[in-house]
């Protein structure tokens, strides 16, 4: 195997366990033995277990800009429709793991920020990428005239963050898409209703 192929295999590894169980719980052994490596090639590629740690972030953060690329860049659709689509595809994934796993990143957030400097920066930088994405999203609905010039795409996007962030965690508790499904169609059907709706008298 590769060097570059066993580092994201280790990443991939812990970023599954990590997902499930947490940071501070799991063990580097478990890591090894999920990835098939030697201890001695995690401290090869992972001076500690921190570092390793901020690696699965980075992986992690990769993968969601990946899908947001996919969805937001699509000019098909107008900008409203391709965000929809983004979150609604997020929430078929966590439909997937039986609405178990969760956010990755707001997991750690919770578990870490008051643990690791280090920690909570890269998490609110990746939380404020993800802002820009849906800002730069509502942004263009605004100049197409999809939604009111009257709303602020900077609040709104990290309305939606948040409310999204919030709605996961509780469809979590309760085993159950349906917080999610429903703060979306608040989102996107009441709060950013397409002008021609509020146009044609259906508030």
């Amino acid at each position: 195997m590769a060097a570059k192929d066993k580092k994201t295999e280790i990443i991939k590894a812990g970023m599954g366990i990590i997902a499930r169980q947490g940071f501070n719980s799991t063990g580097i052994d478990a890591i090894l033995k999920q990835a098939n490596v030697p201890k001695g090639s995690f401290y090869h590629y992972f001076p500690s277990k921190q570092q390793f740690g901020l690696s699965v972030l980075d992986h992690f953060a990769v993968g969601i800009d990946r899908i947001f690329a996919s969805f937001l860049a699509d000019e098909t659709k107008s900008p409203l429709n391709r965000l929809r689509d983004c979150m609604e595809s997020l929430v078929a994934r966590f439909e997937i793991n039986n609405c178990s796993i969760g956010c990755l990143a707001a997991n750690l957030g919770q578990e870490m920020a008051d643990q690791s400097e280090e920690f909570r920066q890269k998490l609110a930088n990746i939380f404020q990428n993800w802002i820009a994405s849906f800002e730069k999203c509502l942004e263009e609905a605004q100049e197409t005239g999809e939604i009111s010039d009257a709303l602020s795409p900077a609040a709104l996007a990290g309305f939606l963050l948040a409310g999204f962030e919030g709605a996961l965690l509780i469809s979590k508790v309760n085993k159950s898409p349906e917080p999610l499904t429903n703060f979306l169609n608040l989102f996107f059907d009441t709060l950013v209703k397409p002008l021609e709706l509020i146009g044609n008298g259906k508030e």
